[in-house]
């Protein structure tokens, strides 16, 4: 019996370990942008799976960028970056808190270099889908679900408009 209960245990702790969210130290949204080396807003145009440097599985996403608010990229021009985890050669890698892209989708992504490829600000922190309401305004939605945040002393954003991160990321390059 007691072996049992403590089965129990053990297989649920394990489980709520695996199925927890990452955490990541919450940033502000300007000191995001200030730590970005890439914003930019564009569609994704392709996905695909490839290993990287050290053998990791990535999925790398192809932007056809529409605008740039932060970085030395123009629009129409094709800019690739990865993201961590995806399905390769039968086996299937799932980055906890990662940014998940979809072919066709408008984005606005804060990129940061790692190790010299561009990744996801944040992982998911960094990812943001470009929406417009009934008026024609364009927004910046982010979800967070699956990442626990630390240090948080303001409620994180999750929707915030297009031209305010814009003007924002523009007040940077004065740094």
């Amino acid at each position: 019996m007691k072996r049992a209960v403590l089965f129990t245990l053990l297989a649920a702790v394990l489980f709520s370990v695996a199925a927890s969210a990452t955490t990541v130290v919450y940033v502000p949204m300007r000191k995001s942008l200030q730590l970005s080396d890439l914003v930019l807003v564009g569609h994704v145009l392709n996905l695909e799976a490839a290993y990287d440097r050290e053998g990791g599985v990535i999925t790398k996403v192809t932007l056809l960028v529409e605008e740039s608010m932060k970085g030395d990229v123009g629009p129409g021009e094709i800019l690739t970056f990865a993201a961590w985890g995806g399905s390769l050669d039968g086996l299937h890698v799932e980055t906890v808190g990662e940014a998940t892209y979809r072919l066709g989708e408008k984005v606005l992504v804060q990129l940061e270099d790692v190790g010299g490829d561009l990744h996801t600000l944040g992982l998911s922190f960094g990812k943001w889908d470009v929406t417009s309401d009934d008026k024609g305004q364009a927004w910046a939605v982010r979800s967070l679900f699956d990442l626990n945040m630390v240090g948080v002393t303001e409620a994180p954003v999750t929707r915030v408009r297009v031209d305010a991160v814009r003007d924002m990321a523009h007040g940077m390059s004065a740094y």
